[in-house]
């Protein structure tokens, strides 16, 4: 290998490197501006509305609450009791396994979750997609679709419970 090919390599790297840094930049902004305006609207955090929009109409087990929110099971039992206490979610068990629990919204949290999820679309609109065109999004969009289809190199297939793909509509 050249002294020419070395410097190519090490400019390739530092370009993904950066693209990479970029990425963490953009995604921490649009994060802040989220958090700032779900906690000032709604009184939620970004944890706290993860998991409100990840509870379907007809409730949720325990258990399929934690594979589908990016926290563990014990930070979703807190937050889930946190949530309880403020009114916007309910606790009841299974049928035919007392032991099991499900979560429900009440019609309060019903209605937290439909305003906090435009709340969520006008900030990514203002801070992320909107800043892009559509030819821009759609290149992102493909290219993680990809990269989330694909288990990275030397990695082990992730569990049920792991990080899931974050807030979406219940």
């Amino acid at each position: 290998m050249t002294g020419v090919d070395v410097r190519a390599g090490r400019a390739a790297t530092r370009r993904r490197v950066g693209v990479w840094r970029s990425l963490m930049e953009v995604h921490s902004s649009v994060l802040r501006e989220l958090e700032r305006e779900l906690t000032a609207r709604h009184g939620l955090s970004v944890s706290e509305f993860d998991t409100v929009v990840n509870i379907p109409t007809g409730g949720v087990g325990l258990s399929e609450l934690t594979g589908r929110v990016v926290l563990s099971q014990s930070a979703v039992s807190r937050l889930v009791d946190r949530l309880t206490r403020r009114g916007l979610l309910e606790r009841t068990t299974a049928p035919g396994d007392s032991r099991a629990v499900r979560v429900r919204l009440t019609s309060l949290g019903r209605r937290l979750q439909v305003a906090a999820i435009r709340t969520n679309a006008e900030v990514v609109e203002r801070c992320f997609a909107g800043r892009l065109s559509e030819e821009e999004l759609r290149v992102l969009g493909a290219a993680f679709d990809r990269l989330r289809a694909e288990e990275p190199p030397g990695e082990p297939t992730a569990s049920p419970g792991g990080a899931g793909p974050g807030p979406s509509p219940g």
